[in-house]
């Protein structure tokens, strides 16, 4: 994958170039422009001084005016070394010795305009031809044969009779005259002008790409400063932040963002770890039971009964690791978001009923008062076995936890947007800074952590869990000696509408 300071150094280079280009280019054709509009404007300038100097007369033609001294050498202003005159009808009417046996290309311009055209010179140079028309009228400079003593000859008589047929022949017709010089020069002068652009804007390119690659690589400074630092954040380092010192500005807001996320990245970390060995600090107990009972139950031979009571302990204890395992297992799905969310209309109040009746043995046991005259009928759309988790887990928690001849109550209401489950027990021994700590994996209220009956420490977390899979909130309000009350708000419909709840 190309890098961004790559591709950012190629587009800038890129741009440079082509904008270098265009100019160059632009120039080149504006100074183009302006030397052939010279060059056509010397051209038109030679054309109209020829058309001036020419004479006509019916013995010679068109010649140069003999008080006109030409020059040929085709850079000096003065008659051009190559012309030619035709007719209308393209009769050659004048060719000077110059072109040789070549002729210039025939053009018919319109009147008082000119028309402009490549041409092969002689000696194989490149040339450009103008060609404009022009009107020779009568000569008023040939005066009559001279007449001895006042009368003519009859020969004069005769030859002033041709001339007068030839210059009343002549007289008003239109000619084209073509004018050609050689572009040698324009053309060395455009080369070397295309060869100083080209050269001057490749050494400008190159400059520019090597300006853009430092300037480039400069701004990148402190990524690779950054990216200096993230590597050297490891897991034994995951107190570390990247620094925000000498970081440009718009950099700030990604560099607070990572260093949030090496925050959450250490309190996962931290929990991992707290896993770990809570996993196992709690297994270490009940395994460590099993090992007593079975080394016990070897050391001499015992009843039958004997072997049955070690039998039943080993089987409780195997129980109530199985049932941590399944609980890790449910909370480590809910967390990684892999349960599967088919919503259901589930009857709230049908659940609670049941299971508090698979309770009822307990709580009898232990004289404790059951009020569950508050459950109204409720539904809620939720996933069925998620509801059901949630349910038996507050449920057991308040009967596992109610003190002897201690009272349980359960609630159950509709509010505009949600279905309120409220689950109090009396017998309390979580303070109210306790209360926000009940939601920690395998705490259970107590830092010697001696309980090691039924539960595991995690139907809370699963609780809690749940909840935020489903929309839902958890309220906890507990005082020692007094009530320990979860407040729970399903979503009547599904997703969060809890606010107005």
């Amino acid at each position: 994958m190309r890098s961004i300071r790559l591709q950012l150094m190629l587009t800038c280079g890129a741009a440079i170039a082509l904008m270098l280009a265009v100019l160059g280019g632009s120039l080149y054709l504006t100074l183009q422009h302006s030397l052939e509009s010279q060059f056509n404007a010397s051209l038109t300038a030679r054309a109209t001084l020829l058309v001036a100097t020419l004479d006509w007369d019916p013995h010679r033609g068109f010649h140069i005016s003999s008080d006109f001294t030409p020059v040929t050498d085709g850079h000096a202003h003065g008659v051009p070394r190559y012309f030619q005159i035709w007719t209308p009808r393209g009769k050659s009417v004048l060719h000077p010795p110059a072109l040789g046996k070549r002729n210039l290309k025939f053009l018919t311009p319109a009147r008082h305009a000119v028309r402009f055209a490549g041409v092969d010179l002689p000696n194989d140079h490149d040339g450009r031809e103008l060609a404009i028309r022009f009107r020779e009228g009568n000569s008023d400079e040939h005066d009559h044969d001279h007449h001895h003593d006042g009368h003519p000859h009859a020969g004069h008589a005769h030859n002033n009779r041709s001339t007068e047929a030839a210059e009343a022949e002549h007289a008003g017709q239109d000619y084209i005259l073509a004018v050609a010089r050689p572009t040698d020069d324009l053309d060395d002068a455009l080369s070397s002008i295309a060869w100083s652009l080209t050269i001057s804007c490749s050494l400008a390119t190159l400059i520019s790409a090597a300006l853009i690659a430092w300037l480039v690589n400069r701004g990148f400074r402190p990524v690779d400063t950054i990216a200096e630092q993230i590597a050297g954040v490891g897991a034994t380092r995951l107190k570390d932040r990247i620094s925000t010192h000498h970081v440009p500005r718009e950099l700030i807001p990604i560099v607070d963002r990572l260093n949030k996320l090496l925050e959450r990245v250490e309190e996962a970390v931290i929990r991992e770890k707290a896993l770990t060995a809570d996993m196992a600090h709690e297994l270490r107990t009940p395994l460590a039971g099993l090992r007593t009972g079975a080394e016990l139950a070897l050391t001499r031979l015992r009843s039958s009964d004997e072997y049955q009571r070690t039998l039943r302990q080993s089987l409780d204890i195997s129980i109530q690791m199985q049932e941590m395992v399944e609980n890790l297992l449910t909370l480590a799905r809910l967390e990684a978001g892999a349960w599967a969310q088919v919503s259901e209309n589930c009857p709230l109040d049908q659940m609670i009923q049941q299971h508090l009746q698979g309770c009822k043995e307990s709580i009898i046991s232990r004289a404790v008062t059951l009020d569950d005259r508050g459950v109204s009928p409720a539904v809620v759309k939720a996933p069925p076995e998620l509801v059901l988790l949630v349910v038996r887990n507050v449920l057991d928690n308040a009967v596992s936890y109610v003190n002897n001849g201690g009272t349980i109550r359960v609630g159950l209401e509709n509010a505009a947007d949600a279905v309120i489950l409220t689950v109090a027990n009396t017998g309390s021994a979580i303070s109210v800074q306790q209360a926000q700590q009940i939601f920690e994996r395998f705490w259970r209220g107590d830092d010697s952590r001696t309980d090691h009956g039924r539960h595991s420490g995690l139907g809370l977390s699963i609780v809690q869990n749940v909840m935020r899979q489903i929309g839902g909130r958890v309220i906890v309000e507990s005082s020692v000696g007094g009530c320990f009350t979860i407040v729970l708000l399903f979503p009547k419909h599904g997703g969060d509408g809890l606010h107005a709840a």
